[in-house]
């Protein structure tokens, strides 16, 4: 059976972005309005109403700096459920406080979100800075369903705009995969706007949000002014997180600072402003309490502000689950510092594959269990997992890591010795084991899979890896998994992001390089 080939958008990947209407930008991603902090602009009742910030009062002083534009966030919400859908609206000023109002409704705003604020202090650090984190968390919505709100400072209107909940069962999805993007290159300018111009639903980073220690000021630095920025283009960026929800996994570069052992940690002597994965997402709460918590040491007062800010989102948020339209996805710290046999661990995941109806079972973790590149492939203790995921029905694993695309065949593996997984905090962690692959597959006339494709989408901004391994499958063989071809397609040449279209029966990968040409093509079927 012959599955459709997919064109991303309305607009063809050839357009120039210098050709994009006003219109066009604001109707991208899904239909989703642009939230922009620019003067005010006459336009049509269905386009935003956007307001300049008020002008500094004599004798009253100005007003605060923001430091990361409105930006939308899923929330806590994890599973499917009408009138207990939410959304976070999230925004950062520097240290002078504010009083903000949100208000949002289907048609009028007639209901008032409660804002709520902490302040994170530079505790000495030379280049640090203080500011104040505030969130707005818009609760029992419907699904599938576009809200319009507006937030005001002192009685001012700052942004006028609308969103769209998460999608039920039975509608068609679409998003965005990739991953160790944040860098300050001008790669990650033509990433965010390629992620723009697909319209997706939401993003799915497969980690690494931020180089080169998942940093406060890395984010304000390198994340929101890129993909959050006021206008779309090739060397600019994108407005792409006031467009739609961004849903992310803890990496090694958000827990970068070294213990005395040599091993991971967030070392708030070092930074005091780290951990930033905690501070500025907001996502799902239904992760375990208490597996591997992500270790922090370090400056007391610094941890404490990090906590009141971070809230209960740290440590829970490590790993999560959430359901969007007919797709389930699981959510894994997959760290050095984590012990993937750890029973307890398991046995939460377990649950919670075992516990979805959805159609299309999907898990990102950043460590990717099965790649070819030299920089990363000794590091295989997610590989533990397979047996599960497959048990399981897993379809898709996506990963970043390695900063490439790679795409496996679909593969079932049988561990023979896990020990290499249990070695906590050593990046050298092989786990031998036996391959059964599915050559026939090819995602077109053959798009039923035996086993699970494990997709690496790490090409999302930071310098690449392994240009020899490009295109060459005679390097993608390695002796210690006795040189089984379980890899089908490796670019190593260029940044790309995934792009994915599901519904109920079919499951469609596009992988768009940052010209917006597409590199790779592949569907599966349900059987």
């Amino acid at each position: 059976m012959h599955l459709p080939h997919l064109t991303l958008t309305s607009m063809s990947t050839s357009t120039n972005p210098s050709n994009l209407s006003r219109r066009q930008l604001l109707q991208a991603a899904g239909g989703v309005t642009l939230l922009t902090l620019v003067p005010r602009l006459t336009t049509a009742e269905s386009e935003p109403k956007t307001y300049e910030l008020p002008a500094p009062t004599p004798g009253k002083g100005r007003p605060p700096v923001f430091t990361a534009l409105p930006y939308l966030q899923p929330g806590p919400a994890s599973k499917l459920v009408s009138g207990d859908e939410s959304i976070v609206i999230a925004w950062q000023t520097d240290d002078l406080p504010a009083d903000f109002e949100v208000s949002y409704g289907e048609r009028s705003l007639d209901h008032a979100a409660v804002v709520s604020s902490a302040r994170r202090l530079p505790h000495g650090k030379e280049d640090g800075e203080a500011r104040i984190n505030y969130s707005a968390a818009v609760r029992s919505l419907k699904l599938n369903t576009k809200y319009r709100y507006r937030v005001s400072m002192s009685g001012a209107t700052i942004m006028e705009g609308f969103f769209t909940t998460r999608k039920p069962r039975g509608f068609k999805t679409r998003f965005v995969a990739f991953g160790d993007n944040s860098y300050g290159d001008i790669s990650d300018r033509a990433i965010a706007f390629q992620a723009f111009k697909a319209m997706p639903d939401f993003v799915m980073n497969a980690g690494d949000n931020v180089y080169e220690s998942g940093l406060d000021n890395e984010y304000a630095r390198y994340f929101f002014p890129v993909y959050n920025a006021d206008q779309a283009g090739l060397r600019i960026g994108a407005p792409l997180l006031r467009a739609v929800p961004f849903y992310t996994v803890i990496a090694n570069h958000d827990v970068h600072g070294k213990d005395a052992d040599k091993n991971p940690v967030a070392d708030f002597d070092k930074n005091p402003d780290s951990l930033g994965y905690f501070s500025n997402m907001y996502l799902p709460l239904n992760g375990p309490e208490a597996n591997h918590p992500t270790p922090a040491v370090g400056n007391e007062e610094a941890v404490a502000d990090f906590k009141n800010v971070a809230g209960e989102r740290f440590p829970r948020m490590a790993n999560y689950s959430f359901d969007y339209g007919d797709a389930h996805f699981l959510c894994l710290d997959s760290n050095v510092y984590v012990d993937p046999t750890d029973p307890a661990l398991q046995a939460w995941i377990e649950s919670d594959l075992a516990g979805t109806d959805a159609a299309w079972k999907l898990v990102v973790y950043h460590h990717p269990a099965f790649n070819v590149g030299n920089e990363h492939y000794a590091e295989q203790h997610m590989r533990v997992l397979a047996p599960l995921l497959e048990k399981h029905g897993v379809s898709i694993v996506f990963s970043g890591h390695e900063h490439n695309y790679q795409r496996t065949r679909p593969i079932r593996f049988a561990p023979r010795d896990e020990s290499g997984a249990k070695k906590i905090g050593k990046g050298k962690r092989l786990v031998p084991g036996d391959f059964s692959i599915d050559r026939s597959f090819d995602g077109a006339v053959h798009a039923r899979p035996v086993g699970v494709i494990y997709l690496t989408t790490g090409a999302g901004g930071k310098h690449l890896y392994d240009p020899e391994i490009n295109e060459n499958p005679k390097n993608w063989l390695h002796e210690e998994d006795g040189n089984a071809d379980y890899v089908a397609r490796v670019v190593s040449d260029r940044h790309s992001i995934t792009v994915v279209d599901v519904d109920s029966r079919t499951l469609i990968v596009r992988q768009v390089d940052e010209w917006g040409n597409e590199i790779d093509h592949f569907g599966l079927e349900r059987s």
